[in-house]
């Protein structure tokens, strides 16, 4: 199996055989394909609905399961606000995942 690293600008291309993991540069590369094969996890991004006509971007503060990726977006669409601004916490401790929901910038006009 090959992988592509995220955890730096590198990008090295990790080649994992068994237990034997090769090609990372840095020991990020070790761990991200551990965790790769074990438990993936990623950082959720999304828009959420202001008002009536505006919808505003949100990320996850902190990776998530792979498989919890769907049953936080769910969760993310059920939210409405009236007003946001970047850096304002819309929920924390999602789905008791420890991760919190953060607005990543200012709202804007979806018609």
């Amino acid at each position: 199996m090959n992988l592509i690293c995220i955890k730096c600008p590198r990008g090295c291309l990790l080649e994992i055989h068994s237990d034997i993991i090769t090609g990372n540069l840095c020991p990020r590369g070790l761990d991200y394909a551990r965790e790769e094969l074990t438990c993936p996890m990623r950082i959720v991004t999304a828009l959420v609905k202001v008002g009536r006509n505006q919808v505003a971007p949100v990320k996850t503060s902190k990776e998530v399961p792979k498989d919890k990726i769907f049953d936080v977006l769910d969760y993310i669409r059920s939210i409405r606000v009236d007003r946001v601004k970047i850096g304002d916490i819309l929920s924390t401790n999602i789905l008791g995942l420890g991760v919190d929901l953060v607005v990543t910038g200012n709202p804007d006009c979806r018609e």
